[in-house]
This record gives structure tokens, C-alpha cells and sequence, in this order.
């Protein structure tokens, strides 16, 4: 990586030291060695791991939903410790104190299944209970690392550089999450005769390594300084301060509805191909990495159409276009599919898997570009002044709003495979709980997200929707892709610095 033109600035740590572009531009490149670590963590404690080991334990598709609506409960910590966090010079010792003990609570999944084995309803317990902590911990550190990162990187690089470094990590992601597959595949599953959860106990033990490493490398991120509000407010009007911004509101309860959709599917996606396909760990996981792919290769991109057309209207495409994805659950069935590669290799896949991992393909670069674009929108539309309130705020009604979304699915799953019903799809494939929540997820995409998103007023000099398909022609194809082409390659030169545009008024300064 390159050390980008990070434009003029001055900024200073919190002991009163310039910190020169070459120093800002080494502090960009410690904090991607960092999350690649972090994202080995973070494919174990919010991916199929985790779920699985639940679904093990209880089985019930409420426990499961329940493992995930404490996750975003738990963001509503935020509030408190913005409060906290925003009176203290420095933040960055207490912030790595408090992220170590978070990820060290995840040696309790790798060990109370062992303990417990037994008895699995204490051990899943255990593990809801620690899940539960680790995730509020998380949250409270939350605020102080998007505040710490917003304070550090500069505004004419922040669409470019999230690009390029969820490209980067995402890649440790992908590699994680094959590994996790293959180590839970490699000893008996624990539901059948002879089984142990020995897989499980390495799987977490290992993203508990993983995890603490990323803490202990951010600490050669430098701090900058800050500054500390004196002035005394009541909470409630903190709170109520960004919330008088029509645009963050509107921004706010779309991705809260749209976590509520995501999360309706979530987990209990993978529990159906499980259950009903028989499919295994190592195929979960490459329905895993097919979603990581994306992102991998086209984050940048993703950067890049932020800063050119806009974070709105990117998402109210992007709403629409992961609408249509879902509609594949429809079209799986029991089959298989025979590949013959090179050197007279044949694989043999189950028809679900094949095209479950096309669709995720896509599914993931629809869902990373939506991260991207809200984890912009938040640093955009908060207020310089009170800005760990404003973000703390926006990602604890978030976790509020959405936190029904896994428990609704949970209820959903258990009642409808309690009480089939009597219908097939064309496939012949039995009509079952995951498509009664593809089809609310799809309507939740098409009929509130969207249009919600698009109450958003637009900044100065952004793209409006018909101006992005206005250049839009059918002529020839290999010059359209290689005006699409020329478009990639500019988003990946971050020495070449993007123009920001100015947002209006009612949005405020980044």
C-alpha cells in the first residue's frame, strides 16, 4: 500500500506532537495489519461457528435468534460510554483494557461445552451469558475507536481508504472462516454417536488468540487529541441533538430496519441447509467465504461510488438489488452438481451449495457496499462537536430497533418446522420457514428501505438517482466495459485524491 496523498492538515497527538502525513499514512497501514486479525475473530463470534455450536447445544430456533438480539441489544451501551469517553484527554489505554477482556470471554464458548457436555442447557448457558457480555464490552468500545479513527484519518481519504482496508482484512476473513470449516468437519459433529466438541474448543481458542493480537497492534496507532466538551448537558439532550437532523434520522431508522431484515435471515439460512440438505461445516463456510469475496475484490470500488455518486443513492440501488438475490431461495432443490476440472478432478456439489454461492458472491458486495456507505453516512452526519454522542446514538437505536429481527426469525423457524405446511415449490423442495422470511425480507428491501432512504436530502453537487442511469447507454459492450474497467482502476489509486463534496447544512461538517 502506498502512502496516499492525505491533502493538507494539521493534527497533533494527545501529547502535543505534530503528526506529520508520513505518520498518519503509517498509522492507516497498522491499523489494516490490525484488523486482520480482528476479522479472524469476528468470522468465529458472528459467523457460523458460533451458530452452530448454539444450534448443537439447544437446538431451538429462538436460542439461536436470542444468541443474536442480545448482540444488538447490547449496542445500547454506546450512549454511555460516548458520555464516558468524551471527558477523558486520553482513550486509548482504557479502550484496549476493555477490548482485551472482550475478546478473552470468548475462551468460555471453547470450554463450557467441554465442562457441561452433559448437561448442554447449562453450557449454552454459559455461553449466552458470555456472548451477551463480550458484545456489551464491544460496544461500549465501540464510540472511542470510531471517534479515535474518525479524529485520525482525513476526510478526503475516508471513502477510499474503508475500501481499500475491507478489501484487505476481508481476506483474512475468507482464509479464517475455510479454516474454522475444516477444523469443525474434521472431528465428529457433537449431535451424532461419538461426537465431541473438541472442533469448537480450537475454533474459539484460536479466534481468542487472533482477537487479543488485533488490540495489542492498534496500540502503535497513534492517538490524535481532542477535544473535551466542558460544557455541561443533560443527557436527553444529547441524545435528542442529532436526532433534530431529519437526513440522520431517516438514515438511522433505515439501516435499523434493514439490520431487522438481514438478521430475519441471518442465522437460520444456514441452519435450514443444515438440516434439511444435511449440508456440512466446510461447505457452510465456503457459502461464508463466497460472501467475503466480494468484498475482497471490490471494497475499494465500493469506496470509490461513494465518494463519486453519493452514500444515498448507492444504498437505495443496492436495497433493490439485494432484494432481488433473495428470490434464489426459491429455486434450490437436493440435487447435485458435477464440475470437471483440469487434471481430471471431478467435485461433486450439492445444487444448493453451488448456487447459494454464486448468489452470496453478490450478495456480498451488495452488503459490504451498505456497510461502507452507512459507516460513512454516520461520520458525515455527525456534528463535529459531540461527535461520539451522535454515532453512539445512531448505532445503539440500531441495535434497538433491529435486536427483533433474529428473535423473530427464531419464532418463525421453530413454529413453522413445529407445523409444515402442506405446500412444494416447483423444485419439489417442501415449502418451509426460510422462504416465509425471504419473502418479508424482500418486501422489508423493497417497500420501506428503499423509499426511506431516498427521504435523505441530497448534498451539494451529489448525484441524483436519474443521473446515474442517464449516462447509462446500450451500445457497445466492450466500450461499456471499458468505461467500467477505467472506473476500477481509479478507485484503486489512492494517491490520487478523491474531491469531496460539501454536504448541506442540515447534514453539518465531517
Amino acid at each position: 500500500m502506498k502512502s496516499p496523498d492525505i491533502g493538507s492538515f494539521e493534527k497533533y497527538d494527545v501529547n502535543g506532537n505534530p503528526l506529520s502525513r508520513k505518520d498518519i499514512a503509517k498509522a492507516l497501514k497498522i491499523n489494516i495489519m490490525a484488523g486482520f486479525l480482528g476479522l479472524w475473530w469476528w468470522a468465529v463470534a458472528a459467523g457460523v461457528p458460533t451458530t452452530m455450536l448454539v444450534e448443537c447445544l439447544s437446538g431451538s430456533g429462538v436460542v439461536i435468534g436470542l444468541i443474536v438480539t442480545l448482540q444488538q441489544i447490547a449496542m445500547l451501551v454506546q450512549i454511555p460510554s460516548a458520555l464516558v469517553f468524551e471527558k477523558m484527554p486520553r482513550r486509548k489505554k482504557l479502550w484496549a483494557i476493555l477490548a482485551i477482556c472482550m475478546r478473552l470471554l470468548w475462551l468460555v464458548p471453547a470450554v463450557a461445552p467441554l465442562i457441561f457436555h452433559n448437561t448442554p442447557s447449562v453450557a449454552v448457558t454459559f455461553v449466552l451469558g458470555a456472548v451477551c457480555i463480550s458484545f456489551m464490552i464491544a460496544h461500549f468500545c465501540s464510540p472511542i475507536w470510531q471517534s479515535w479513527m474518525a479524529d485520525l484519518i482525513p476526510a478526503s481519504l475516508s471513502g477510499k481508504f474503508w475500501g481499500f482496508r475491507q478489501s484487505i482484512v476481508m481476506m483474512s476473513f475468507l482464509a479464517s472462516t475455510v479454516a474454522m470449516g475444516l477444523i469443525l468437519d474434521h472431528f465428529p459433529d457433537p449431535k451424532t454417536a461419538g461426537g465431541n466438541y473438541n472442533g469448537f474448543a480450537i475454533v474459539f481458542i484460536l479466534a481468542t488468540v487472533a482477537g487479543v493480537g488485533d488490540i495489542l497492534i492498534h496500540m502503535f496507532v497513534p492517538e490524535p487529541a481532542h477535544t473535551i466538551k466542558v460544557k455541561s448537558v443533560n443527557l436527553i439532550e444529547k441524545i435528542i441533538e442529532p436526532l433534530k437532523n431529519a437526513d440522520y434520522r431517516n438514515m438511522t431508522l433505515t439501516f435499523a430496519i434493514w439490520y431487522f431484515a438481514i438478521g430475519l435471515i441471518g442465522s437460520f439460512a444456514i441452519v435450514y441447509l443444515k438440516r434439511v440438505f444435511m449440508v456440512n461445516y466446510t461447505h457452510l463456510a465456503m457459502l461464508v467465504v463466497s460472501s467475503s469475496i466480494g468484498p475482497v475484490l471490490f471494497g475499494i470500488l465500493g469506496g470509490f461510488l461513494i465518494d463519486k455518486m453519493g452514500a444515498r443513492i448507492l444504498s437505495a440501488i443496492l436495497f433493490a438489488a439485494g432484494a432481488v438475490t433473495f428470490s434464489v431461495w426459491f429455486f434450490i432443490d437436493d440435487s447435485f452438481i458435477t464440475l470437471k476440472l483440469p487434471l481430471h478432478v471431478i467435485l461433486k456439489i450439492p445444487q444448493p451449495v453451488f448456487i447459494i454461492f454464486i448468489v452470496n458472491f453478490i450478495g456480498g458486495i451488495i452488503n459490504g457496499w451498505l456497510g461502507l456507505a452507512q459507516f460513512h453516512m454516520v461520520n458525515v452526519m455527525s456534528p463535529r462537536e459531540g461527535r461520539g454522542m451522535a454515532i453512539a446514538t445512531h448505532w445503539s437505536l440500531v441495535g434497538l430497533l433491529s435486536a427483533a429481527g433474529p428473535l423473530t426469525g427464531g419464532i418463525i423457524m421453530d413454529y413453522f418446522s413445529q407445523n409444515p405446511l402442506p405446500y412444494k415449490l416447483v423444485t419439489g423442495v417442501p415449502f418451509a420457514y426460510i422462504h416465509i422470511l425471504i419473502v418479508i425480507s424482500i418486501c422489508i428491501h423493497l417497500l420501506i428501505c428503499l423509499p426511506l432512504i431516498l427521504r435523505i436530502k441530497a448534498g451539494a453537487g451529489e448525484m441524483e438517482m436519474a443521473d446515474v442511469f442517464k449516462g447509462i447507454k446500450l451500445g457497445n459492450p466492450l466500450r461499456a466495459a471499458s468505461s467500467l474497467f477505467n472506473i476500477y482502476l481509479e478507485a484503486f489509486d489512492l494517491e490520487k485524491p478523491t474531491k469531496t463534496k460539501k454536504t448541506n447544512k442540515d447534514i453539518g461538517k465531517p
